[in-house]
């Protein structure tokens, strides 16, 4: 079995797949769904179930003609998500915007990814693997800011999906963070004996 072996089927997760996707489902109808925050330790099939359920929803919607974004980022990456600025600059990129690295008022480049957004005219999922990393690097302001925006947008909105390794890091968040936030919760359990011993067998 290759390293960088990545399975394609999702095994013992329906159940948290069937909370995702009702959780998320809808964007089919172009409103906005709650906040979701996905827990679990790591190899628990979190991130792999996520993917599940947002690739099914990008191809419905493309079938359907369904206007969606759904943006992916990593927040372990580093010059991606280290500081806020970079994070909401890496996002702007997913729409077309080339922020540099530096140099422009983080308000600006807020104001740069805000503007993308609204020209979408849809719902936006933004997904932010390892969530808690970005919080470590770069504050829980980040999680605030982007929640806020919503209040400003008229043809589109935006619906975080934080997937994290830790979890008790939300407890740690300002409350004010906390309450703009108003997220629905899936904890991932750790697959017992059986299921790693099925597991194993079908990739094997």
């Amino acid at each position: 079995m290759l390293a960088s072996y990545t399975p394609e089927t999702v095994y013992h997760r329906d159940g948290e797949i069937n909370k995702i996707a009702s959780i998320l489902a809808p964007v089919l109808k172009q409103e906005k769904p709650s906040n979701l925050f996905v827990y679990g330790n790591t190899g628990t099939g979190k991130t792999l179930a996520v993917k599940h359920v947002i690739d099914n929803l990008e191809e419905i919607s493309k079938n359907k003609k369904i206007p969606l974004k759904i943006t992916y980022t990593n927040c372990k990456l580093k010059r991606v998500a280290d500081t806020e600025y970079r994070l909401i600059a890496q996002l702007a990129g997913f729409f077309g915007k080339s922020i540099p690295t530096t140099g422009l008022p983080t308000d600006e480049v807020y104001r740069i990814f805000y503007d993308a957004v609204e020209k979408e005219k849809c719902v936006v999922l933004l997904v932010l693997d390892e969530i808690d990393q970005l919080i470590k690097r770069a504050g829980d302001n980040v999680l605030y800011n982007l929640t806020r925006i919503n209040e400003e947008l008229k043809n589109s909105k935006i619906t975080l999906v934080g997937i994290s390794n830790d979890t008790t890091f939300i407890e740690n968040v300002d409350v004010r963070v906390k309450s703009s936030l108003s997220e629905e919760e899936i904890l991932f359990p750790p697959y017992n004996a059986l299921e790693i011993q099925s597991i194993l067998k079908e990739r094997s």
